[in-house]
C-alpha cells in the first residue's frame, strides 16, 4: 500500500484501479456488443484525459516549481523520459481501443486489452519510480509558496472539471485513498464536488464498471 503524502499518489491509485477494471472488462467482452463497446470507449476517454493532463501538469507546472526548490534535475529528466514512453504507449492504446467502436468483436477487445496491458507495464513502472524517488521529496516541500502556487495553477487550468475529477478519484477508492484525498481537499468540498458536478461521471463512467 502506498502512503499518501500528497495528492499525487491518490491520483496514481485511481490510474491503477482503472487498469485493473479495463483488463477484467475486456477479458469478459461480449462478442458483438456495440453497447458494451461504447461504454468502454467512454470510460477510456475519461482515463486517457486524466492521464494525459496529469502528466502534462507535472511537466509544465509542478516540476518547474520543484526544480526552483532544488529538486535533482536529472531525476525530473529521467521521469520526463518515462513520460515520453508512457505517452507513446497511451497513443497506441488510444488507437486500438477506439477500433472497438467500429468493430465490437471479441478479437478487437483482445487487441484493446493487450494494448492497455502494454500501457500498464510502462505506466506502473513510472508510477513506482516517481513514488520512490520524487514523492517523499515533494511531500517535504508541500508547504512552500512554490508548491502552493503550483496547486493553484493546476486548479485554474482545469476549472469546471473538479466534479468529474473528484468522482473519479472516489470511484472504488479504498478507505486510505479517501483519507488521502480529504487531506488535500477538505471533506465538505469533496462532498459538494461529488454531488451535482460529479453526477455525469457516476452516470456515464462509474456505471460502466457495475454493468
Amino acid at each position: 500500500m502506498t502512503e499518501h503524502l500528497t495528492m499525487n499518489t491518490v491520483i496514481h491509485a485511481a490510474f491503477r484501479r482503472d487498469l485493473t477494471r479495463f483488463d477484467a472488462a475486456l477479458a469478459d467482452f461480449p462478442d458483438g456488443s456495440q453497447h458494451r463497446a461504447d461504454q468502454l470507449v467512454a470510460a477510456w476517454d475519461n482515463y486517457a484525459h486524466q492521464l494525459h493532463h496529469h502528466h502534462q501538469d507535472e511537466e509544465t507546472i509542478f516540476w518547474p516549481a520543484f526544480r526552483e526548490l532544488g529538486a535533482d534535475a536529472s531525476l525530473t529528466s529521467d521521469l520526463g523520459g518515462e513520460h515520453a514512453r508512457m505517452l507513446a504507449a497511451l497513443d497506441h492504446a488510444d488507437q486500438v481501443v477506439r477500433r472497438l467502436s467500429d468493430d465490437p468483436s471479441a478479437s478487437r477487445a483482445a487487441d484493446a486489452r493487450a494494448a492497455i496491458g502494454e500501457l500498464g507495464e510502462v505506466l506502473n513502472e513510472h508510477l513506482a519510480h516517481e513514488e520512490a524517488e520524487l514523492e517523499p521529496w515533494a511531500a517535504g516541500v508541500s508547504d512552500t509558496p512554490q508548491f502552493k502556487a503550483a496547486r493553484v495553477a493546476v486548479r485554474k487550468a482545469h476549472q469546471g472539471e473538479g466534479g468529474t475529477f473528484v468522482a473519479w478519484l472516489l470511484d472504488g477508492a479504498s478507505a486510505d485513498d479517501v483519507a488521502g484525498l480529504k487531506k488535500e481537499i477538505p471533506a465538505p468540498v469533496v462532498r459538494v464536488l461529488n454531488a451535482v458536478p460529479g453526477r455525469h461521471y457516476r452516470k456515464n463512467i462509474a456505471s460502466v464498471w457495475t454493468s
